[in-house]
């Protein structure tokens, strides 16, 4: 369905249940919590052996003009962080239509147009702005992002319907595991959308708490994105890799090869890569290849069971980006047991990657009365409009889902922008061979 318009789509329906929200929030913590107890990852300096813990993310962030170290020892400084003063409220709720979701990844389709992602849906009505309780959750919905207009009205959501009833705009289909899609990054590839989405079943559990689990990765792959969204042809294909594996976290193009992080077991990220030519042709996992440690050192290999584990902290939503004006890699990422969001730079795709350091911190944490996790942190950089402006989106969650119904909890579960200034100081660059040698590629 499309806001504010009668069409209707038609696909499989998705789970409903406003406790749903919930749910991936304990599990975040969980994995979060079991991470730090035995973390280990890259350093700031190269050696990929020094063992990184919550002590590297505790304290305030840095005061605006502090520096922060580039891998190659130029400083990089924090001018200003704070809401998005033009962005701030584009992913506005819906009088009688879209309430709230996470995810918020964009996906730039042409020259006008922006694809959003979203993550599981609360589809209802509004009531003095605030959400009336018991609407139906759907796994997933999009917005297409109108960049010819202003901000506030530049945004149309979509999603599915069957038998009068909110669905998901991505059904699942039967040749993928699970029953149902969390679709998270995508990429635009030769005029080709190509999605990447986590494979869900339900499970009984009898708790109604841990009612889910991860059943794989899917692509799904749609030939026309620029048709309008209700005409796309979905075409889902499912990504063989190790259970508890994934490669979705960011994507990179860089031709000819499209690279990707994500997870590996035992948990930390990990690096593959396919060439481009060999996604369009229908291959996936059989064609990665993995960033390894091995006898010869870092390399490009088939096996994934050891991979270099690059930035810290692991997690499953995030993006990398390079910078031109700072000639490095960046990644803004996040920790849901804190409400910061850190940045750490490499020079190469491979890293290694530097210390998170913290740079804002998520103001729905100090503006409310109730706990709340944030996380999903992602840049959007064809929003920024110089250098060194950097556009940020991240997702809120509660652990008692009644909250979101109530006036204090309106602004939680929607996506929110921040916006950074940063400044290269380039009179500080040092000579490090180590760090400035190429990486293979």
């Amino acid at each position: 369905m499309k806001t504010n318009n009668s069409q209707t789509f038609h696909g499989v329906a998705g789970r409903s249940g406003p406790r749903r929200t919930a749910i991936w929030l304990v599990t975040l913590l969980v994995l979060t919590r079991a991470l730090w107890a035995q973390a280990g990852g890259n350093s700031e300096n190269g050696s990929g052996t020094e063992k990184v813990g919550t002590n590297h993310l505790t304290g305030t962030p840095p005061l605006v003009g502090n520096p922060i170290l580039l891998p190659d020892d130029r400083i990089l400084r924090l001018i200003s962080a704070g809401v998005d003063p033009v962005y701030e409220r584009m992913l506005e709720m819906t009088t009688n239509g879209w309430l709230g979701s996470d995810v918020g990844e964009s996906i730039v389709l042409s020259d006008q147009k922006t694809l959003w992602l979203f993550g599981d849906t609360f589809i209802g009505s509004l009531s003095n702005g605030v959400r009336v309780a018991g609407p139906p959750m759907i796994n997933s919905t999009i917005g297409i992002q109108d960049r010819t207009r202003p901000a506030s009205g530049c945004m149309t959501y979509y999603w599915k319907e069957l038998g009068g009833k909110p669905a998901s705009f991505f059904p699942h289909q039967p040749n993928t595991p699970g029953t149902y899609y969390w679709v998270t990054k995508g990429v635009m590839l030769q005029s080709e959308l190509f999605l990447f989405a986590f494979c869900i079943s339900n499970v009984e559990s009898g708790t109604g708490v841990f009612d889910w689990k991860e059943a794989g990765s899917a692509l799904i792959r749609v030939p026309n994105p620029l048709d309008p969204p209700d005409r796309w042809i979905q075409q889902a294909y499912p990504i063989k890799l190790e259970m508890g594996d994934d490669f979705q976290s960011a994507l990179v193009v860089d031709p000819p090869y499209l690279y990707l992080y994500g997870i590996v077991q035992p948990r930390r990220m990990a690096l593959a890569r396919i060439q481009i030519d060999d996604l369009m042709k229908g291959r996936l996992a059989e064609a990665y290849e993995y960033w390894v440690d091995g006898l010869r050192g870092p390399h490009w290999g088939k096996d994934p069971k050891h991979c270099v584990p690059q930035f810290l902290p692991v997690n499953s939503e995030c993006s990398v980006h390079y910078e031109p004006a700072w000639d490095c890699f960046t990644c803004f990422t996040y920790d849901v047991i804190h409400p910061e969001i850190y940045l750490t730079t490499a020079k190469h795709l491979t890293g290694p990657w530097t210390k998170p350091v913290p740079v804002c911190r998520v103001p729905e944490h100090d503006a409310v009365s109730f706990p709340i996790i944030s996380y999903a942190v992602r840049q959007h950089p064809e929003l920024s409009t110089r250098p060194g402006e950097v556009v940020l989106t991240y997702a809120t969650n509660v652990p008692e889902v009644e909250q979101l119904f109530t006036a204090e909890g309106r602004n939680i579960y929607v996506p929110r922008f921040l916006r950074l200034e940063l400044e290269l100081d380039r009179s500080s660059k040092t000579n490090r061979p180590d760090i400035l040698e190429p990486s293979p590629r």
